[in-house]
């Protein structure tokens, strides 16, 4: 049983399973959705490789850093 909020690089999860392993709901996985979470579709279902969300998150410090300054 993984840990909850740690992310595998490379495990594959079904976006169900996505949200319980790092407790987000619908609509904080939407906005990541729009901004720029790589989730992708097969045979009707969704899912999100685990390297995509962590990429995801480091692409967000990042911009994040790079608007307000505070990089060192």
């Amino acid at each position: 049983q993984p840990r909850q909020g740690v992310v595998n690089p490379e495990q594959l999860y079904t976006l169900e399973a996505f949200k319980r392993c790092i407790d987000i709901k619908d609509a904080t996985l939407r906005a990541a959705r729009r901004n720029g979470l790589r989730v992708s579709r097969v045979h009707g279902r969704a899912f999100v490789l685990g390297s995509d969300w962590i990429d995801y998150v480091l692409g967000q410090n990042a911009a994040h850093e790079s608007q307000d300054g505070s990089a060192c």
